[in-house]
C-alpha cells in the first residue's frame, strides 16, 4: 500500500539542476555511486527552489553536497540554511515508507526533507519535515508516516531563531548577531578572549569555542552597552563546560552597579546569579550542560530585563 500525502508540494527541476548533477555523478568512481550524487543534487536544489520561492535564504555551495570530497566519500544531500544550520535533503521514491539515514547524516542537521522522485526526474514531491529533535539520534531510518508537513520546517526555523543552539558553534553555524569576541569593540583585558575567531584545539585536546554580542541598556543619552560572552568547551565527555561572562566596553569603564546575571533552568527555575558591585568590570557563571538541555541567560538592570535562550 502506497503513503499518500495531501501536503506535499510538487516541484519542477530545472535543466541547470539536470547539468549539476551529471557533472557531480561524472566524477564518481561508480555508476551506483554516480545515480546517488544525482538524485541527491536534483534534491537538494529542489528544496533550494522551494525555499527561495519563501524568500528563506540558502548557501548551497557551503554544503557537503556540493563539495567534490565529501560527495564522493559521503553519501550526503545537505543545504544549509546560513546562520542557522543544515537540512538534509533526502531522496525516496514511491512505495517506499522509510527515509533511509546515512551515517554522515545523523548528526549536525536540525531536521529531514523527505523529497520523492518517479520515474520521471524533471519533478520530484516534497513530502514534508521531521525535525532532528523529534528523532532519536540512533535511527539509521524514518517511518514516512512521521514526516510533518513543510509548516513544521517553517516553526524548526523559527525555533532556532530563538533559541541559540549552541552545539552548531562547534559546526560553524552563528546567529547574526553573536560575533568573535576580537570583532566587538570591546577593552582586550576586560573580555573573554580565550579563543580565536574560530574553534580552538587545547593542549589537552579539549576544544573551545568562544562567540559574544553586545547587550544595550536604557535608550538615547542615558543608552548603556555591556558584552555578553558565551565560552564553550568540549571535553569528549557526558557534559559541555559553559562560562557566561559580562563585560563592561571601551565606552563605559565598569558595568553598572547592580547589574544581575543568573542561569534558568527549563523549568525557569533560577540555578545560579551574579550581581555586580561598584568598580566591577565584569562578573561570570560557570556550570556544564549535557546535550539536548536548554537553559536561558537572564540578565536584569533596574527594570528591564533581557534574556538569551540557549540549547545544547
Amino acid at each position: 500500500m502506497n503513503l499518500t500525502f495531501s501536503h506535499a508540494l510538487k516541484v519542477f527541476v530545472t535543466a541547470e539542476a539536470h547539468r549539476y548533477a551529471e557533472l557531480f555523478a561524472a566524477e564518481q568512481a561508480t555508476p551506483e555511486k554516480g545515480k546517488q550524487v544525482y538524485l541527491n543534487t536534483l534534491a537538494v536544489v529542489a528544496v533550494q527552489s522551494y525555499l527561495k520561492f519563501l524568500d528563506i535564504q540558502t548557501a548551497i555551495h557551503q554544503g557537503d553536497c556540493w563539495h567534490p570530497g565529501s560527495r564522493a566519500i559521503f553519501n550526503v544531500a545537505d543545504l544549509v540554511l546560513p546562520n542557522i544550520g543544515k537540512v538534509e535533503c533526502r531522496p525516496v521514491f514511491s512505495g517506499e515508507k522509510e527515509l533511509f539515514l546515512p551515517p554522515e547524516v545523523i548528526d549536525n542537521r536540525i531536521g529531514y526533507i523527505a523529497v520523492q522522485f518517479e520515474e520521471d526526474l524533471n519533478q520530484v514531491q516534497i513530502l514534508g519535515f521531521v525535525s532532528a529533535r523529534n528523532i532519536d539520534g540512533f535511527q539509521d531510518s524514518i517511518p514516512l508516516a512521521q514526516i510533518e508537513s513543510l509548516d513544521a520546517l517553517i516553526d524548526e526555523i523559527d525555533w532556532c531563531q530563538k533559541w541559540v543552539n549552541l552545539r552548531r558553534w562547534f559546526e560553524g553555524f552563528f546567529p547574526a548577531e553573536w560575533q568573535s569576541l576580537q570583532s566587538l569593540s570591546t577593552s582586550p583585558t576586560r573580555s573573554l578572549r580565550v579563543s580565536n575567531d574560530s574553534i580552538s584545539q587545547s593542549p589537552t585536546d579539549d576544544v573551545t569555542i568562544s562567540c559574544g554580542k553586545i547587550i544595550n541598556w536604557g535608550s538615547g543619552i542615558n543608552e548603556q552597552a555591556t558584552e555578553l560572552a558565551v565560552k564553550l568547551t568540549d571535553k569528549f565527555e557526558e557534559e559541555i563546560d559553559i562560562c557566561v561572562r559580562l563585560s563592561s566596553t571601551n565606552k563605559i569603564p565598569y558595568l553598572p552597579p547592580g547589574l544581575r546575571v543568573q542561569i534558568l533552568d527549563e523549568s525557569g527555575n533560577s540555578c545560579m546569579e551574579a550581581e555586580a558591585r561598584e568598580a566591577d568590570d565584569w562578573i561570570q557563571l560557570e556550570f556544564g550542560c549535557k546535550p539536548q538541555e536548554q537553559f536561558t541567560v537572564e540578565m536584569i538592570l533596574n527594570e528591564q530585563i533581557i534574556r538569551e535562550n540557549f540549547v545544547v
